[in-house]
């Protein structure tokens, strides 16, 4: 979001009503909320940066790094995902046991008529 969109960002219900119906917009605002009341800014989740403990914080990563090393190091433990990395050459098919069976390999293997 640019500095010009965020300056048009409503500030007040009052506000909002009108940018809604400026627009066109067939959204209603909760009748029960004043006009000079503020927007609700609720608080959007995760963990601000200071907070994360040290051990648990990623490590910055130079220009240089080897990403599929990386990646590979680590394949992730749902077989569907490491399939999936596999088809955006994210992961070698080597790289990744346990894939995902395919479409056609179904009824094969143990157990089968």
């Amino acid at each position: 979001m640019d500095n010009d969109a965020e300056q048009d960002v409503p500030k007040t219900i009052g506000e909002l009503r009108r940018r809604l119906a400026e627009l066109g917009n067939p959204w209603e605002v909760d009748p029960r909320l004043n006009d000079d009341d503020p927007l609700p800014d609720p608080p959007r989740g995760g963990q601000r940066e200071e907070d994360v403990p040290e051990e648990a914080r990623l490590p910055s990563l130079e220009p240089s790094t080897d990403l599929h090393g990386l990646l590979a190091s680590e394949p992730p433990a749902n077989p569907f995902l490491r399939e999936r990395w596999v088809e955006a050459g994210l992961l070698d098919q080597d790289e990744a046991p346990g894939l995902a069976l395919e479409s056609g390999d179904e009824g094969e293997g143990e157990g089968s008529v």
